[in-house]
């Protein structure tokens, strides 16, 4: 079937083999081709009016994927992805066309993650431009010796994460409380990430659905929280343990959300709050940590850059070049 099948709703069968020919395009790339929010919405399905999923199959098998995410007022977010075993028989360009046909009124937008050869070419030669570029930087926590990871690496000296005198007695800085901090928490982010179409739009479900993977530790998930009980400022950190293509297998690290709310940026939270999940990433004895910044974001690139995060791999995201594309 070169033309794709388009869904509100996932069938079990589908999404299982859907995850399997995630993990084989995972394999063949050494980068995950669908990021954890998609990964979950096959798992668990989607809000209703909030994605469509876009299926290829053959041979009884799904060898092409995509999935759209809706969000009012911005244009679709995508990620695609093709069966190693199925490339270059326009399966890549078809599902591309499919989403740009069925884009809602303000377009669509596809992510290339880690820029592979092969989602580029596609990208392009269908006449796709890049629009957003988002950043992954990486940091040794631990010196790693030569030989291992391109090294030697030696890691940086990090400060203690101490409030400032000035913030000191109106916060405190805690972990991360299951049952609790839910609605508290969705209220900081919605504040820090309102121009985020991704982040900013997570609804309790979401948050529900991270609690219980596999990944999910409060005891690496800081807030700063105000005398009334309101969030100011969070970290929530990661671990990899398939090692996020740093090490083959041992787990990593990662700064998975650091959000500000308006009224508190400029009162050095977010540094604090960076170094105190940095630290308990480090004390967890892992070598590595990484982050995902926009390219746009240059402040956040200097702080990370200060406290010794170099520049890694980049995320691209592509917008077509305008509707009425013919079937491929």
């Amino acid at each position: 079937m070169s033309t794709p099948l388009v869904t509100d709703d996932l069938a079990s069968g589908l999404a299982d083999q859907v995850l399997t020919l995630a993990e084989s395009a995972r394999s063949e790339d050494g980068v995950a081709p669908l990021s954890e929010h998609t990964l979950l919405r096959v798992r668990h399905g989607a809000p209703s009016g909030s994605s469509r999923f876009h299926v290829i199959t053959e041979d009884d098998r799904v060898v092409g994927f995509a999935l759209v995410e809706r969000v009012p007022g911005e244009p679709d977010s995508g990620e695609v992805v093709v069966d190693p075993a199925y490339r270059g028989r326009g399966y890549g360009t078809a599902l591309l066309r499919s989403v740009d046909r069925d884009a809602g009124p303000d377009g669509v937008r596809v992510w290339a993650h880690g820029r592979t050869p092969q989602a580029v070419s596609v990208a392009e030669g269908d006449g796709w431009t890049a629009v957003r570029a988002l950043h992954k930087m990486r940091m040794p926590l631990h010196d790693i010796p030569a030989g291992e990871a391109g090294g030697p690496w030696e890691a940086p000296e990090l400060p203690e994460p101490v409030l400032r005198s000035d913030v000191a007695d109106s916060v405190r800085v805690r972990e991360f409380v299951v049952g609790q901090d839910e609605e508290a928490w969705l209220a900081a982010n919605a504040l820090a990430f309102a121009d985020h179409p991704e982040q900013g739009q997570l609804t309790l479900d979401d948050l529900l659905q991270r609690e219980i993977e596999d990944w999910f530790d409060p005891r690496g998930f800081f807030l700063a929280t105000t005398k009334d009980g309101k969030v100011a400022a969070f970290h929530w950190t990661k671990t990899h343990a398939d090692g996020a293509g740093l090490t083959d297998g041992e787990p990593v690290g990662e700064v998975y959300a650091v959000g500000v709310v308006p009224s508190w940026q400029g009162s050095g939270l977010g540094r604090t709050l960076t170094l105190a999940g940095l630290q308990h990433l480090r004390d967890a004895g892992l070598p590595w940590v990484h982050l995902y910044v926009d390219g746009d974001n240059e402040a956040a690139v200097r702080l990370y850059e200060s406290l010794g995060f170099g520049m890694w791999d980049t995320d691209v995201m592509y917008a077509p070049p305008g509707k009425g594309h013919s079937s491929a």
